[in-house]
């Protein structure tokens, strides 16, 4: 394994072969339980991808051997999308969608998502893109914390409309990435640290119920804090803010800044 002369392209049909092997190596070294939150693509689906339309792939080489790879799509205005139920008051064009980010077990920790997202970005951004989107199922939160260690935002925490998983919804206005983070100057944010535990998977259920309940009372996840291995949601107070119902969380902090 070589992680010296890593490389990232766009891939087109000709790496058909690449992709699905790569998507069978990660699949079958996954306990039972998890191969679920992975959606089993087909070589017809990728082929939809790897015409280089609205849905495209980017991948990543280690020399020959591709060791990572993500769908992204760029809609079109009139044309249908993944993930209508979120954000549909953004139009199509401004849209960016984030899918199927998939990293040989090899090379976790490497960064390798960090990596195409911000390639993704730049393209989008090219192409006129200000707002990128992702959904991630809950019990993979590697991927949920990659996200947001990316600059994205937990906005929605809910069940999948179509097969009704637990998912979580994150978003990034990208276009503004880039601009200088007002929040130092602006004291008028409450935050609330929520607790992930050492055992992460093993609170899942729980941390569902709580994300969620979170989001309906106008917060949204913006980092994690590794020292305290927690997850910090804020919101933006005025005079009529309401407080939560602190017993529901009873190893979890708030605090206003």
């Amino acid at each position: 394994m070589n992680k010296k002369h890593l490389t990232v392209k766009k891939l087109d049909i000709s790496n058909l072969a690449d992709v699905m092997k790569l998507q069978e190596k990660i699949i079958s070294g996954l306990h039972p339980d998890e191969q679920h939150f992975i959606l089993h693509r087909t070589a017809e689906d990728y082929m939809k991808s790897l015409d280089g339309k609205s849905s495209n792939m980017l991948g990543v080489f280690d020399g020959d051997v591709l060791i990572a790879q993500t769908v992204f799509n760029m809609p079109q205005n009139g044309e249908e999308r993944d993930m209508p139920e979120f954000k549909p008051d953004l139009e199509n064009k401004d849209l960016v969608l984030y899918e199927a980010i998939l990293v040989d077990p090899a090379y976790r920790g490497s960064s390798l998502m960090k990596k195409m997202l911000e390639y993704i970005e730049g393209h989008a951004l090219d192409n006129g893109r200000t707002h990128a989107i992702i959904q991630i199922a809950v019990d993979n939160p590697a991927s949920w914390i990659n996200a947001l260690h990316h600059g994205m935002s937990i906005t929605k925490v809910d069940l999948d409309p179509v097969d009704a998983a637990k998912v979580i919804y994150l978003e990034k206005e990208i276009a503004h990435s880039n601009t200088p983070n007002l929040r130092a100057a602006n004291n008028n944010h409450q935050t609330y640290s929520l607790f992930l535990g050492e055992n992460i998977h093993a609170r899942i259920p729980s941390l569902f119920n709580k994300m969620q309940y979170l989001i309906q009372n106008g917060y949204k996840g913006v980092s994690l804090n590794k020292e305290t291995q927690s997850l910090i949601f804020e919101k933006q107070t005025t005079s009529r803010t309401k407080s939560l119902n602190f017993a529901y969380f009873s190893n979890d902090k708030v605090s206003s800044l």
